[in-house]
């Protein structure tokens, strides 16, 4: 019996036809993601360039995560929606369980600038 000879192109032309669909999903699979992940992974790099201190009214207050079970390892923290007293905007600030705050009172949050443009606030605990 003799041995048949595929040239190299040929062999070639057969595993592009074989797996086109593999190497376009996987490729679509990897866009899809990467175009998910860069913002998030932008967004955390920015440095924090200005600090200021303002003061809102706690409007709503809701547990995170809403399943405790969901993230296993993690405290139960509290998600406070805050009306800042300067400019009226509506804002999610997180806070421990241990010092809760009603709604209705005010509470005292740090606005952090980044450099992208961005404001984050965080509760201060005091």
């Amino acid at each position: 019996m003799s041995q048949t000879s595929i040239s190299l192109r040929n062999r070639l032309i057969l595993l592009q036809e074989e797996y086109r669909d593999a190497i376009v999903g996987v490729s679509l699979f990897c866009a899809i993601t990467l175009v998910i992940a860069i913002p998030i992974v932008t967004r955390h790099i920015s440095p924090i360039v200005a600090l200021q201190k303002v003061v809102g009214i706690v409007e709503n207050v809701t547990t995170t995560p809403l399943n405790p079970k969901a993230i296993v390892g993690r405290g139960i923290r509290y998600l406070y929606q805050v009306r800042l007293r300067d400019s009226g905007m509506l804002v999610l600030v997180q806070g421990e369980v241990g010092s809760p705050h009603m709604i209705g009172s005010e509470v005292s949050i740090e606005q952090q600038q980044h450099q992208n443009g961005t404001d984050t606030y965080q509760l201060l605990n005091e």
